[in-house]
């Protein structure tokens, strides 16, 4: 059990720490665009920026995790999220608010693949599913700290300091996960960098790759761009409440991401075993798709908790990493993983920037939208995501390639 701790729990006060990040300017976006004047496209694409330098380095990355080890890769990215944190904090124009904030993301790229590589080199694959579902529920913590306590906090400190502790608490976690985990799993091997990039070119040309990789992408960052940035405007400008209240429906709203996580992540053992992990995936997706439809078409008031079923059902997509990686080889598991959630980081990046464009053309004329930008915007994102079902509909098997390239 004391071995288990040190390698979950290190892992898993990272990836919460990531989503804190995450989704901090949710709460903290109105007090940075009312200091530097920010229209609500610039917003975004601040924002956005996590998920862009996120989703650039997963490739690389996952190449350097295979090599050396998720331990030693986490801890020191971790340091370059710390030093964005420190940048934005003490930024004062708008170009270094963006260097600082695609800093936090290529630090904090690795708090979600490093783990899983981790976790399937020092666990059971029985006890993998419910491992990672405790893993992804630190996420849902953090995004419940987003909402709520940040609101607390920046009243106290102001969005500066903010950031300023932030970076504290990011040093303290790469030290406990360079320290604290053991080091007897990391790899000994010596395949060369260059069979390693090769095979990552063959990931992404696998038909079982794209199989999966369109719905993995519109249901996850589907979720992850809105509940990290538009949640908190839509229920403030669509909804009408006020900034305290809103603030609490997104604390309120991550319990969703609890319980999505742990609930998947239980329901995934049990697919996986009895080969419908796929059909899990897709029933996950259209219920996803559902609530959506619902929160477009209801009045806002009504549809307000609706949010809650979004991260509940949006939770689904956790599942497309397993899918992924069982038509490749184990010693691929990290390339696999990071070739997913490139895909899915970069289309969240897009649809982040985007939403805050088709928002730009519904003013509300206080600096933010109005409803009909927020309605147009969701059913775009919904579309999108139907489109991609498509795939694991008419697709039924994918050939397994021969892996033996080295």
């Amino acid at each position: 059990m004391i071995l288990a701790l040190r390698v979950l729990l290190p892992f898993s006060l990272a990836y919460l720490i990531a989503y804190l990040l995450r989704v901090v300017n949710a709460v903290a976006g109105d007090p940075l665009r009312m200091e530097l004047g920010l229209s609500t496209s610039e917003l975004g694409l601040l924002t956005s920026l996590y998920f862009l330098g996120f989703a650039l380095f997963q490739l690389p990355f996952g190449i350097l995790m295979d090599r050396y080890g998720p331990r030693r890769v986490e801890a020191i990215l971790l340091l370059l999220a710390a030093l964005g944190c420190v940048i934005f904090a003490v930024a004062t124009d708008f170009a270094e608010l963006l260097f600082g904030r695609i800093m936090m993301g290529i630090g904090a790229a690795m708090c979600l693949m490093a783990p899983f590589t981790a976790y399937r080199r020092w666990f059971s694959p029985e006890r993998v599913p419910l491992v990672v579902g405790i893993h992804m529920s630190f996420g849902a913590i953090g995004a419940s700290l987003g909402g709520g306590p940040t609101e607390w906090l920046l009243g106290i400190t102001g969005w500066r300091a903010m950031f300023g502790l932030l970076a504290g608490l990011v040093v303290v976690v790469s030290a406990m996960i360079f320290f604290v985990v053991p080091r007897r799993n990391d790899p000994v091997g010596t395949v060369p960098m260059k069979t390693l990039a090769i095979e990552v070119g063959a990931i992404l040309k696998s038909p079982a790759m794209w199989r999966i990789a369109p719905l993995s992408a519109t249901s996850q960052a589907g979720m992850l761009a809105i509940v990290s940035l538009w949640t908190g405007p839509w229920l403030r400008e669509a909804a009408g409440h006020d900034s305290a209240t809103a603030a609490m429906w997104l604390s309120i709203t991550s319990i969703g991401l609890l319980i999505g996580y742990l609930g998947f992540g239980f329901i995934t053992g049990r697919a996986e075993r009895s080969g419908h992990a796929v059909h899990v995936f897709v029933a996950g997706s259209f219920a996803f798709a559902l609530v959506e439809l619902l929160i477009i078409v209801l009045p806002p008031q009504t549809a307000t908790p609706l949010w809650i079923l979004y991260t509940i059902t949006g939770s689904a997509g956790v599942l497309s990493y397993g899918i992924a990686t069982q038509s490749f080889p184990n010693a691929m598991a990290g390339r696999v993983n990071t070739t997913v959630n490139f895909i899915v980081f970069f289309f969240a990046f897009l649809v982040q920037w985007g939403f805050g464009i088709v928002l730009d053309f519904f003013p509300n004329g206080a600096g933010g939208a109005t409803r009909a930008g927020y309605q147009v915007a969701l059913s775009i994102l919904l579309v999108l995501q139907l489109l991609a079902i498509v795939p694991l509909l008419v697709v039924r098997n994918v050939r397994t390639p021969d892996w033996s390239v080295r």
